[in-house]
């Protein structure tokens, strides 16, 4: 009984970023669970944390629309408020509302 309450309670917090509302919390869990990894450590030639602060958020969610072969397995499946949420983790900026994506505020 306790292996299947752990099951279901390590699913739930799997799939929680997919419910969360798009924000730098939302992007933060992203990137801790997705990016950190490799940019952490500069894995590869991966830029670290500092070097990605400085980009535009559009430069970051292009990088993961259309990643470099070594992220394209690590950054499949995110959605495009996943990939909104996580620049603006990083970069500390706000993004707009565009078509259907909801503005995404930075903290």
């Amino acid at each position: 009984m306790k292996f299947a309450a752990a099951a279901v309670l390590g699913l739930a917090v799997l799939a929680a970023p997919a419910f969360a509302e798009p924000g730098p919390a939302e992007g933060a869990a992203l990137y801790e669970a997705k990016c950190k990894m490799c940019h952490e450590p500069g894995m590869m030639n991966a830029p670290k944390l500092d070097k990605l602060a400085t980009l535009e958020n559009d430069k970051i969610v292009q990088a993961l629309t259309t990643p470099v072969p070594m992220m394209a397995g690590v950054v499949g499946g995110l959605t495009d408020d996943d990939k909104r949420s996580i620049a603006v983790f990083l970069t500390k900026k706000s993004m707009p509302a565009s078509g259907d994506l909801p503005e995404v505020k930075a903290e």
